[in-house]
């Protein structure tokens, strides 16, 4: 029966957690609209945060040796020294570490905004798993200073290294060693200690004290996020008209996200409004055909054989799949193919409009035919 209830309460536990994640993840999508464009899964990098807590550990039991030479008879000496030398370093070098391993390892960090967001995120998945444990311990009266103050803690020391890292990846500094790497390893023990410290005011001093540590915190970290996202984003969607300056942006972009769909596919679109049809075929080629949709394969048929008619026979490329990509598009998607063949196009859109409609009239849509077709 004990067990039960146990299990019945870590699992209560568990969701109350989660959904107080859920809410910070929707927050933080919000305060980036690009997300999405730069392929980032949030999911991914909670996970990431709840492993970071298996790094910690082993830096508690590194930091345990150090602490046992610091004992006292005062025992707020000795929760001082753990503070500082253990707790607050082993839980930001170990999510440190596993947002590095994103970052560099994986490439996770593509401009400045994603070094404080993406640690943001590490940080949150490590404030999840640890809240479990301490809403089991405090019951469910410690939800709200577990979800709300813990979690926005842990976020706010992570978006200080966070934005360093990001600089130090996009913006190598010359110099070797710590030299290098002086101001993002500062920034991580200083979070380090200022993590402790607020453990050890909120355990000895008062709440309040520690809340007025963390507000000084909060304030750096909306500085931060002020500076990041004030920095043009590549991933943004520019207008059609600004089609000349957003070519060469999204290409330096590509440059570090090379395998980006997004990207290739609005690049196209936008070679495409300047006439550059075979730059916009190139573009959308290189998209692995597993990653393109009906609509994109479509643009590519109708490309390829306007390619061969205006570079030669020996370029002219088949067309035989058109139709094939047609029947695979709803009809929402068809139709704002065509409304989009009249615009690129321009006075050349005609013949393959009537081409679309007649292909479908093949798939069972003869009125739209009779209607565009005229």
């Amino acid at each position: 029966m004990e067990n039960m209830m146990y299990g019945l309460f870590w699992t209560i536990s568990l969701l109350i957690s989660g959904a107080g994640t859920w809410l910070w993840v929707k927050l933080l999508l919000r305060v980036d609209p690009t997300w999405n464009a730069k392929e980032h899964k949030w999911g991914q990098y909670i996970f990431a945060g709840v492993l970071s807590i298996f790094v910690a550990y082993i830096f508690y039991f590194l930091g345990f040796m150090i602490w046992g030479s610091f004992n006292s008879v005062y025992p707020a000496a000795n929760d001082f020294w753990f503070y500082i030398l253990v707790n607050g370093p082993a839980e930001e070098w170990g999510k440190f570490l596993v947002f590095w391993l994103l970052a560099v390892g994986f490439g996770k960090v593509k401009e400045p905004r994603d070094g404080v967001l993406v640690a943001m995120m590490v940080a949150l998945g490590f404030s999840f798993w640890e809240n479990i444990s301490y809403i089991l311990m405090g019951g469910l009266s410690s939800v709200p200073v577990r979800v709300l103050w813990a979690s926005s803690g842990h976020m706010a020391y992570a978006a200080v290294w966070g934005y360093f890292g990001g600089q130090m990846i996009l913006e190598p500094p010359e110099g070797k060693g710590f030299r290098k790497y002086r101001y993002l390893f500062s920034a991580v023990f200083v979070m380090s200690f200022v993590h402790g410290m607020f453990n050890f005011l909120s355990s000895w001093v008062s709440g309040g004290a520690a809340f007025t540590l963390d507000l000084v915190v909060y304030v750096v970290t909306l500085i931060v996020l002020t500076q990041v996202l004030g920095v043009p984003s590549a991933y943004k969607q520019f207008p059609v008209k600004d089609a000349s300056s957003a070519i060469p942006i999204i290409n330096a972009a590509l440059k570090r996200d090379p395998q980006n769909k997004i990207l290739k596919r609005r690049l196209g679109f936008y070679y495409l409004a300047l006439g550059r049809e075979r730059e916009a075929f190139r573009a959308w080629s290189t998209i692995p055909r597993m990653k393109r949709d009906a609509y994109l394969d479509s643009w590519i048929s109708v490309l390829n054989a306007r390619r061969g008619l205006h570079m030669g026979a020996a370029y002219r490329g088949r067309n035989d799949d058109l139709e094939k990509h047609l029947t695979r598009m709803s009809g929402k998607a068809l139709e704002l193919f065509k409304k989009r063949l009249s615009f690129y196009l321009k006075g050349e859109a005609l013949r393959w409009i009537r081409r679309v409609c007649c292909s479908s009239a093949a798939v069972g849509a003869p009125s739209q035919a009779v209607r565009y077709a005229r």
